[in-house]
Protein backbone atom coordinates (compact mmCIF):
# COMPACT_ATOMS: atom_id res chain seq x y z
CA UNK A 1 0.00 0.00 0.00
CA UNK A 2 2.89 2.34 0.85
CA UNK A 3 4.28 1.66 -2.83
CA UNK A 4 1.11 2.83 -4.14
CA UNK A 5 0.77 5.75 -2.45
CA UNK A 6 4.22 7.11 -3.51
CA UNK A 7 3.66 5.91 -7.46
CA UNK A 8 0.63 8.30 -7.70
CA UNK A 9 2.73 11.00 -7.95
CA UNK A 10 4.51 10.16 -11.86
CA UNK A 11 0.64 9.49 -12.76
CA UNK A 12 -1.01 12.78 -11.01
CA UNK A 13 0.92 15.71 -11.05
CA UNK A 14 -0.46 19.66 -10.68
CA UNK A 15 -3.28 19.71 -13.11
CA UNK A 16 -4.06 16.02 -13.23
CA UNK A 17 -4.53 15.89 -9.66
CA UNK A 18 -8.35 14.55 -9.37
CA UNK A 19 -10.66 15.64 -7.04
CA UNK A 20 -13.24 13.97 -5.18
CA UNK A 21 -16.42 16.07 -5.18
CA UNK A 22 -18.79 13.87 -3.51
CA UNK A 23 -18.35 10.38 -1.66
CA UNK A 24 -20.68 8.03 0.39
CA UNK A 25 -21.29 5.04 2.14
CA UNK A 26 -24.55 3.67 1.46
CA UNK A 27 -27.00 0.63 2.57
CA UNK A 28 -30.63 0.12 2.66
CA UNK A 29 -32.87 1.73 2.93
CA UNK A 30 -30.77 4.06 1.02
CA UNK A 31 -29.57 1.83 -1.97
CA UNK A 32 -33.51 0.81 -2.34
CA UNK A 33 -34.37 4.18 -3.75
CA UNK A 34 -35.29 3.75 -7.34
CA UNK A 35 -32.67 5.61 -9.68
CA UNK A 36 -33.67 5.51 -13.03
CA UNK A 37 -31.47 6.48 -15.79
CA UNK A 38 -29.26 9.64 -15.54
CA UNK A 39 -25.65 10.53 -16.45
CA UNK A 40 -23.56 13.35 -15.20
CA UNK A 41 -21.56 15.30 -17.43
CA UNK A 42 -19.16 17.07 -15.07
CA UNK A 43 -18.23 14.36 -12.90
CA UNK A 44 -16.89 10.74 -13.38
CA UNK A 45 -18.13 8.29 -11.01
CA UNK A 46 -17.21 4.62 -9.42
CA UNK A 47 -19.39 2.49 -6.97
CA UNK A 48 -17.54 -0.43 -5.22
CA UNK A 49 -20.24 -2.89 -4.29
CA UNK A 50 -19.30 -4.01 -0.45
CA UNK A 51 -22.44 -6.50 -0.15
CA UNK A 52 -25.37 -7.92 -2.09
CA UNK A 53 -26.49 -8.05 -5.35
CA UNK A 54 -27.96 -5.87 -7.94
CA UNK A 55 -28.43 -5.06 -11.56
CA UNK A 56 -27.29 -1.86 -13.31
CA UNK A 57 -27.70 -0.70 -16.50
CA UNK A 58 -24.77 1.14 -17.91
CA UNK A 59 -24.72 2.70 -21.35
CA UNK A 60 -27.66 0.43 -22.14
CA UNK A 61 -26.57 -3.02 -21.27
CA UNK A 62 -27.46 -4.56 -18.23
CA UNK A 63 -24.90 -6.18 -15.57
CA UNK A 64 -25.88 -8.30 -12.88
CA UNK A 65 -23.47 -7.05 -10.37
CA UNK A 66 -22.29 -8.74 -7.06
CA UNK A 67 -20.29 -8.10 -3.77
CA UNK A 68 -16.49 -7.05 -5.28
CA UNK A 69 -17.39 -5.25 -8.61
CA UNK A 70 -16.40 -2.28 -9.01
CA UNK A 71 -18.40 -0.25 -11.34
CA UNK A 72 -16.28 2.46 -13.53
CA UNK A 73 -18.84 5.63 -14.98
CA UNK A 74 -17.23 8.04 -16.88
CA UNK A 75 -18.77 11.33 -17.20
CA UNK A 76 -21.57 11.67 -19.67
CA UNK A 77 -22.45 7.73 -19.67
CA UNK A 78 -26.08 7.27 -18.89
CA UNK A 79 -26.69 4.43 -16.03
CA UNK A 80 -29.67 3.39 -14.12
CA UNK A 81 -29.79 1.92 -10.41
CA UNK A 82 -33.34 1.47 -10.01
CA UNK A 83 -33.37 -1.91 -9.86
CA UNK A 84 -35.92 -3.76 -7.04
CA UNK A 85 -32.85 -6.86 -7.01
CA UNK A 86 -30.90 -3.67 -5.33
CA UNK A 87 -32.21 -3.84 -2.07
CA UNK A 88 -29.53 -5.71 0.12
CA UNK A 89 -26.77 -3.68 -1.87
CA UNK A 90 -24.17 -2.10 0.46
CA UNK A 91 -22.02 0.02 -1.28
CA UNK A 92 -19.17 2.93 -1.35
CA UNK A 93 -19.70 5.45 -4.20
CA UNK A 94 -17.55 8.45 -5.26
CA UNK A 95 -17.43 11.63 -7.60
CA UNK A 96 -14.71 12.49 -8.95
CA UNK A 97 -13.79 16.18 -11.52
CA UNK A 98 -10.33 16.07 -12.96
CA UNK A 99 -10.26 13.05 -13.62
CA UNK A 100 -6.98 12.29 -16.34
CA UNK A 101 -6.18 8.70 -16.44
CA UNK A 102 -2.93 7.77 -18.72
CA UNK A 103 -4.05 7.53 -22.57
CA UNK A 104 -7.83 8.11 -22.06
CA UNK A 105 -9.86 10.96 -22.58
CA UNK A 106 -10.43 13.33 -19.66
CA UNK A 107 -13.65 12.27 -17.40
CA UNK A 108 -13.34 8.00 -18.56
CA UNK A 109 -12.14 5.56 -16.48
CA UNK A 110 -11.78 3.34 -19.47
CA UNK A 111 -10.78 2.55 -23.19
CA UNK A 112 -14.13 2.39 -25.53
CA UNK A 113 -15.27 -1.02 -25.87
CA UNK A 114 -13.99 -2.36 -22.14
CA UNK A 115 -16.60 -3.51 -19.78
CA UNK A 116 -17.66 -0.95 -16.82
CA UNK A 117 -18.14 -3.41 -14.59
CA UNK A 118 -15.32 -5.18 -12.99
CA UNK A 119 -14.28 -7.51 -10.32
CA UNK A 120 -11.78 -6.54 -7.80
CA UNK A 121 -10.79 -9.94 -6.71
CA UNK A 122 -7.94 -9.96 -4.72
CA UNK A 123 -7.77 -6.11 -4.56
CA UNK A 124 -11.09 -5.97 -2.88
CA UNK A 125 -9.94 -5.80 0.57
CA UNK A 126 -7.09 -2.48 -0.63
CA UNK A 127 -10.29 -1.42 -2.60
CA UNK A 128 -12.93 -1.43 0.83
CA UNK A 129 -9.40 -0.10 2.90
CA UNK A 130 -9.05 2.56 1.05
CA UNK A 131 -12.81 3.73 1.08
CA UNK A 132 -12.94 3.28 4.72
CA UNK A 133 -10.17 6.21 4.69
CA UNK A 134 -11.84 8.04 2.20
CA UNK A 135 -14.89 7.95 4.03
CA UNK A 136 -13.40 8.54 7.34
CA UNK A 137 -11.39 11.92 6.05
CA UNK A 138 -14.68 12.97 4.08
CA UNK A 139 -16.71 13.14 7.60
CA UNK A 140 -13.85 15.75 8.10
CA UNK A 141 -11.82 13.57 10.43
CA UNK A 142 -8.02 13.86 11.07
CA UNK A 143 -5.90 16.29 10.19
CA UNK A 144 -5.88 18.17 6.76
CA UNK A 145 -9.16 15.52 5.48
CA UNK A 146 -9.36 17.45 2.24
CA UNK A 147 -5.60 16.91 1.49
CA UNK A 148 -5.52 13.01 3.05
CA UNK A 149 -9.19 12.16 0.94
CA UNK A 150 -7.38 13.19 -2.62
CA UNK A 151 -3.95 11.36 -1.81
CA UNK A 152 -6.28 8.43 -0.98
CA UNK A 153 -8.75 9.41 -3.88
CA UNK A 154 -5.19 8.47 -6.21
CA UNK A 155 -4.11 5.69 -4.56
CA UNK A 156 -7.74 4.18 -5.40
CA UNK A 157 -7.42 5.06 -9.10
CA UNK A 158 -4.24 3.39 -9.23
CA UNK A 159 -6.04 0.00 -8.37
CA UNK A 160 -7.97 0.98 -10.43
CA UNK A 161 -5.61 0.45 -13.30
CA UNK A 162 -4.40 -2.48 -12.32
CA UNK A 163 -7.65 -3.78 -12.17
CA UNK A 164 -8.28 -2.34 -15.46
CA UNK A 165 -5.34 -3.14 -17.45
CA UNK A 166 -6.37 -6.71 -18.58
CA UNK A 167 -8.48 -4.57 -21.40
CA UNK A 168 -11.47 -6.75 -21.28
CA UNK A 169 -13.55 -5.94 -24.43
CA UNK A 170 -17.20 -6.15 -24.71
CA UNK A 171 -18.76 -8.58 -27.46
CA UNK A 172 -19.99 -6.92 -31.03
CA UNK A 173 -23.59 -7.57 -29.22
CA UNK A 174 -24.83 -3.64 -30.10
CA UNK A 175 -26.05 -3.42 -33.42
CA UNK A 176 -24.79 -0.17 -35.18
CA UNK A 177 -28.10 1.29 -35.99
CA UNK A 178 -29.66 0.25 -32.54
CA UNK A 179 -26.62 2.28 -30.87
CA UNK A 180 -27.22 5.01 -33.11
CA UNK A 181 -31.31 5.30 -32.37
CA UNK A 182 -29.94 4.92 -28.10
CA UNK A 183 -27.81 8.37 -28.74
CA UNK A 184 -30.75 9.86 -30.69
CA UNK A 185 -33.10 9.16 -27.64
CA UNK A 186 -30.62 10.25 -25.05
CA UNK A 187 -30.05 13.50 -26.80
CA UNK A 188 -33.60 14.62 -27.75
CA UNK A 189 -35.58 12.54 -24.37
CA UNK A 190 -37.37 15.74 -23.72
CA UNK A 191 -38.81 16.57 -26.95
CA UNK A 192 -42.18 15.00 -28.06
CA UNK A 193 -41.50 11.75 -30.09
CA UNK A 194 -42.81 8.71 -31.39
CA UNK A 195 -41.93 5.76 -32.79
CA UNK A 196 -43.35 6.15 -36.22
CA UNK A 197 -41.21 9.16 -36.37
CA UNK A 198 -38.05 7.59 -35.00
CA UNK A 199 -38.62 3.99 -37.34
CA UNK A 200 -38.65 6.79 -40.32
CA UNK A 201 -35.74 8.78 -39.38
CA UNK A 202 -33.82 5.52 -39.44
CA UNK A 203 -35.85 3.88 -42.54
CA UNK A 204 -36.94 0.87 -40.29
CA UNK A 205 -40.78 -0.35 -39.53
CA UNK A 206 -41.82 0.34 -36.19
CA UNK A 207 -42.21 -3.47 -35.63
CA UNK A 208 -38.05 -3.89 -36.41
CA UNK A 209 -37.15 -1.10 -34.32
CA UNK A 210 -39.37 -1.72 -31.25
CA UNK A 211 -38.43 -5.52 -31.21
CA UNK A 212 -34.30 -5.07 -31.91
CA UNK A 213 -34.05 -1.84 -29.76
CA UNK A 214 -35.70 -4.18 -26.77
CA UNK A 215 -33.10 -6.92 -27.26
CA UNK A 216 -30.38 -4.40 -26.93
CA UNK A 217 -31.02 -2.47 -24.17
CA UNK A 218 -33.95 -4.18 -22.25
CA UNK A 219 -36.47 -1.71 -23.06
CA UNK A 220 -38.93 -0.64 -26.17
CA UNK A 221 -37.72 2.85 -27.53
CA UNK A 222 -40.65 4.96 -25.78
CA UNK A 223 -40.30 2.96 -21.92
CA UNK A 224 -36.33 3.96 -22.43
CA UNK A 225 -37.42 7.61 -23.16
CA UNK A 226 -39.82 7.78 -20.25
CA UNK A 227 -36.79 6.08 -17.95
CA UNK A 228 -34.41 8.56 -19.22
CA UNK A 229 -37.09 11.74 -18.14
CA UNK A 230 -37.40 10.22 -14.90
CA UNK A 231 -33.78 9.89 -14.14
CA UNK A 232 -33.18 13.31 -15.05
CA UNK A 233 -36.20 14.74 -13.25
CA UNK A 234 -34.58 12.37 -10.13
CA UNK A 235 -31.93 14.83 -10.44
CA UNK A 236 -33.37 17.85 -11.00
CA UNK A 237 -35.49 17.00 -7.63
CA UNK A 238 -32.19 15.80 -5.83
CA UNK A 239 -30.27 18.82 -6.73
CA UNK A 240 -32.01 22.05 -7.38
CA UNK A 241 -35.28 23.40 -5.40
CA UNK A 242 -37.00 24.07 -8.70
CA UNK A 243 -41.07 23.52 -8.54
CA UNK A 244 -41.98 20.08 -9.62
CA UNK A 245 -43.87 22.09 -12.75
CA UNK A 246 -40.64 23.11 -13.66
CA UNK A 247 -39.11 20.05 -13.48
CA UNK A 248 -42.06 18.59 -15.65
CA UNK A 249 -41.75 20.95 -18.44
CA UNK A 250 -37.91 20.58 -18.68
CA UNK A 251 -37.87 16.68 -18.64
CA UNK A 252 -40.26 16.95 -21.53
CA UNK A 253 -43.99 16.64 -19.83
CA UNK A 254 -46.71 19.26 -20.42
CA UNK A 255 -48.87 18.21 -18.02
CA UNK A 256 -47.86 17.98 -14.51
CA UNK A 257 -50.50 15.13 -13.66
CA UNK A 258 -48.71 12.98 -16.22
CA UNK A 259 -45.43 13.65 -14.96
CA UNK A 260 -46.92 12.84 -11.54
CA UNK A 261 -48.31 9.62 -12.93
CA UNK A 262 -45.22 8.53 -14.89
CA UNK A 263 -43.15 9.05 -11.98
CA UNK A 264 -44.74 7.29 -9.70
CA UNK A 265 -45.26 4.39 -12.28
CA UNK A 266 -41.75 4.01 -12.41
CA UNK A 267 -40.12 5.25 -8.48
CA UNK A 268 -43.20 4.09 -6.81
CA UNK A 269 -43.70 7.42 -5.46
CA UNK A 270 -44.70 10.77 -5.91
CA UNK A 271 -42.01 13.47 -6.68
CA UNK A 272 -42.98 15.14 -3.56
CA UNK A 273 -42.50 12.57 -1.84
CA UNK A 274 -39.29 11.34 -3.70
CA UNK A 275 -38.00 14.71 -3.13
CA UNK A 276 -38.45 14.84 0.86
CA UNK A 277 -37.44 10.60 0.97
CA UNK A 278 -33.91 11.60 -0.20
CA UNK A 279 -33.14 14.53 1.50
CA UNK A 280 -34.44 12.76 4.84
CA UNK A 281 -32.06 9.23 4.00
Amino acid sequence: MAFIATKYQSVFTGETMPKLVTFYHAETPYTSMPRTMHCHEDVAEFILITEGNGIHIINGQRYYTQKGDLLLIGQGVVHDESSPANRNLCIYSGAIQNLHLPDLPEGQFLPEGMLPVQKTEQLFPAFCHLCELIHRGAQGKGGHPEESVNHLLCALLLLTLDVTSSHTILPPEEHNLMDAVRRRLDTSYDEAITLAEIAQDFHVSTFHLAHAFKAAYGYAPLQYVTRRRIGEAQTLLIDTALPITEIAIRTGYNSSSYFNKAFRKITGMSPRDYRKAYRKI
